[in-house]
């Protein structure tokens, strides 16, 4: 492993794997919280704040069809969308609801870091070599 190919990224690429990464970091934690209490909301927050902005950044990320969106930044906007539906189903109540979405953006985080470890990308570079 070595972290090389993750140095002479753009900016933005960088700061789209520390979102990703806290996001990633911070949603394994909640599953095994108690629901509801002072500490599952804050990390909870921070959580949708680290997915918001990974989502966000990853709209000037345009690496694997140069200038152009790829299918992958559909995820971005399922993400943009289903954020503010989860906090509002829990606002008003739809504990289920709110509990499915967080679990889907979640699973789908972890779904796309997976894709990113692919030989013949960027961070599948940096943890596997080549």
């Amino acid at each position: 492993m070595t972290l090389a190919p993750l140095l002479g990224v753009p900016a933005i690429v960088r700061l789209h794997i520390g979102g990703a990464l806290a996001a990633l970091g911070l949603g394994s934690t909640v599953p095994v919280m108690r629901k509801g209490t002072r500490v599952h909301r804050r990390i909870g927050w921070f959580w949708v704040c680290a997915m918001f902005f990974a989502a966000i950044t990853s709209i000037w990320i345009t690496g694997i069809r140069p200038g152009q969106f790829s299918p992958i930044h559909l995820l971005s906007i399922l993400t943009l969308v289903t954020l503010p539906f989860a906090i509002w189903a829990r606002r008003i109540g739809r504990f289920r609801s709110h509990r499915a979405a967080m679990i889907s953006l979640h699973v789908s985080l972890v779904a796309a870091g997976l894709f990113t470890l692919l030989p013949s990308r960027l961070t599948g570079h940096a943890v596997f070599g080549g």
